[in-house]
């Protein structure tokens, strides 16, 4: 079956005004993305073209078929219906274009009656999802929606140009009663509405329709929805490095530390900030808004854009842009990045912001003075003697490497397992199990260092650097294979952020270690039991550094496992990341107050973690709500020197 181009278009003249006002809206169109582009470019230089088969596939996968969209199904659907639909119903505008204005022979046959059908069924699917859009933004209201001038444009708009292409269909059909009519359901139903009026409603339905289109072009680059092309470009410029690694500052040759102008952001960093759906996904999931604190995510980003586009560049960005109270309450958890759809880093710039705060400004929360102080003059954020950070060893046979020279296995046991009375505890379970095990690994006592984690998420980078830079000179003293430790800010920082400065080494976490000593039977716990266990996933191990299971599989020798609601990717943090630890929680909710809540919630008698600041917080969770006795945090290496055969 034949379908002629004058069949298609059905007798429209005036193509050359067409040609006019496409052509004017392609203009407004390309300099609103063009004056977007010379904004990104007064940002700082980055490497974002490495592992150029890696960036592809993550553009087709998250950017092209939307798969991080469908972990929140609701919303999820409702966007993946408005997109297909726009693409497809795009691509079929676009095959008419090439018929009838280039005379290429596409639209005929078989062909031609799928394409009729496919572009129906999709029109549907696209104006459903608009209306639930609708239903969701004007009616339900949600939060996280921030409510902009687009929002009142945007979706009505999109609905009109539906709507008004199907009456075209409809006009057309009516009109011209072609044989294929019911390969167009939708159209062939609204041909019945216009009965003798068919002929002289098409051409003014038609004119309607491409001028709403071409309005509309012309107003994407200045709305939101410039994101239909913008995140996909973060997308695919996306950090490939491990989550959460932050990148260094040159202390030697900087003149100025962290960003405090929003122009000393990196090209991509200011990328980010155009980037941002305004879905609203981060802001969810942010512990810090969660518990009634002033941080959003979402609206940090906001903020920066509007500061980026704004009057008042040369002003501080803190706290002009960003109050004081909102950087310092992150938690640096990434579970804003973890569920940003199109591949946000907020985190870094929140530490570049705080950097900038500590060592540009000297403006930081008092109570990290003690903290500062105690990492540079005692090597520990609690400032407690340095002397004292071997005491714990006292009574245990615990080999220090001094003594060996070179072991297996090098035990950096951290500061909270060192200083903190809950820290030590599960460093003397801990070195049970590794002497039950009989493995060959030594401790370095009074030499070991704070990893300096607490400081460089404070924004220190100063004494980040000197903490890591002295460690790693006293690891280069001695012979080792592996390096263990529990907690997992020390894991990350010594497995992914010292590299950077030339210690590079491996590093395993005590639940990895333990998992594989009780599966190689190294050493036996008594199994079995009737107990009701969950586990809280610390931020560090899972998000950070995709460790998941080993702790889960422990756990299971000793009971029944029930996760609580946020769990896995999802978990929520216990509030102590970020250096978090060391500063006062006077705003909101206490967050640890939530964890512990989630934890009665799906009712556990014992809440297993895998970090020393975890343990802290959701233990003192327990006795704050008065719950002690009915639960008990216990770190998984309590709870198998407390099982071992």
């Amino acid at each position: 079956m034949n379908t002629p181009t004058r069949e298609i278009y059905w007798n429209i003249s005036g193509h050359n005004l067409i040609y006019a006002l496409f052509a004017l809206a392609l203009i407004f169109f390309v300099y609103g993305f063009y004056r977007r582009y010379r904004l990104w470019r007064k940002g700082g230089s980055e490497r974002r073209l490495d592992r150029i088969g890696e960036r592809f596939k993550s553009l087709i996968k998250d950017g092209l078929l939307q798969f991080s969209l469908l972990r929140e199904k609701g919303p999820g659907l409702m966007h993946v219906a408005i997109y297909s639909g726009f693409v497809i119903l795009f691509i079929g505008t676009l095959l008419v274009f090439l018929q009838a204005d280039f005379s290429i022979d596409i639209l005929f046959g078989r062909f031609y009656l799928w394409y009729s059908l496919i572009l129906d069924l999709f029109g549907v699917i696209f104006i459903l999802g608009i209306l639930y859009a609708m239903v969701r933004r004007y009616l339900v209201r949600p939060d996280r929606l921030h409510r902009l001038v687009d929002d009142a444009v945007i979706l009505p708009a999109l609905l009109l140009i539906a709507v008004t292409g199907f009456l075209v269909e409809g006009a057309r059909i009516s009109a011209t009663d072609p044989a294929w009519a019911a390969w167009s359901p939708v159209g062939f139903w609204i041909s019945g509405w216009f009965q003798d009026s068919a002929a002289a409603l098409h051409r003014p339905l038609w004119w309607g329709h491409m001028l709403i289109s071409m309005a509309f072009i012309a107003y994407i680059p200045y709305s939101k929805l410039s994101h239909i092309f913008i995140s996909p470009a973060n997308l695919f410029f996306r950090s490939l490095e491990t989550p959460g690694r932050l990148t260094g500052i040159d202390m030697e040759t900087s003149e100025s530390f962290g960003v405090s102008q929003i122009d000393e952001f990196t090209w991509k960093q200011l990328l980010d900030l155009d980037a941002c759906t305004h879905c609203g996904r981060c802001q969810d999931r942010c512990p810090a808004y969660l518990s009634g604190k002033p941080l959003s995510p979402k609206k940090i980003i906001l903020d920066l854009r509007d500061r980026m586009g704004g009057s008042s560049n040369g002003s501080s960005l803190v706290p002009e842009g960003v109050t004081e109270e909102e950087l310092w309450a992150c938690t640096t958890c990434l579970a804003c990045q973890e569920f940003c759809p199109v591949a946000i880093e907020h985190v870094q710039k929140v530490v570049d912001l705080r950097r900038a705060r500590v060592m540009m400004d000297s403006a930081f929360p008092s109570e990290l003075n003690n903290t500062f102080r105690g990492l540079e003059t005692n090597a520990n954020p609690w400032n407690f003697g340095h002397a004292s950070r071997a005491d714990w060893l006292e009574g245990l046979d615990v080999p220090l490497i001094s003594q060996k020279g070179s072991v297996e296995l090098l035990w950096y046991v951290g500061c909270s397992g060192s200083f903190d009375d809950r820290g030590k505890a599960i460093s003397r379970a801990m070195a049970e199990i590794l002497n039950r095990a009989g493995l060959d690994y030594a401790v370095l006592g009074a030499e070991e260092k704070c990893c300096g984690d607490p400081a460089r998420r404070a924004g220190n980078e100063y004494v980040f650097q000197m903490m890591a830079e002295e460690n790693i000179s006293i690891f280069n003293n001695y012979s080792f294979q592996r390096i263990l430790t529990f907690c997992p800010h020390g894991y990350h920082m010594l497995k992914n952020e010292y590299p950077a400065f030339g210690g590079v080494y491996q590093v395993i976490h005590h639940s990895q270690l333990i998992e594989q000593l009780l599966a190689n039977q190294r050493i036996r716990v008594k199994e079995g039991g009737d107990a009701t266990l969950t586990y809280h996933d610390s931020c560090y191990l899972g998000r950070y550094n995709d460790l998941f299971q080993a702790p889960r599989q422990i756990l299971a020798r000793f009971g029944v496992i029930k996760e609580m609601e946020h769990s896995g990717r999802e978990s929520l943090c216990c509030g102590a990341g970020g250096a978090r630890m060391f500063l006062e929680e006077t705003i909101g909710r206490r967050i640890n107050h939530l964890r512990v809540e989630q934890a009665q919630r799906c009712g556990s008698s014992t809440m297993g973690v895998a970090c020393p600041f975890c343990y802290t917080m959701l233990d003192d969770g327990v006795k704050e709500l008065e719950i002690d006795g009915k639960m008990q945090v216990l770190d998984i290496a309590q709870i198998v020197a407390k099982n071992l055969e």
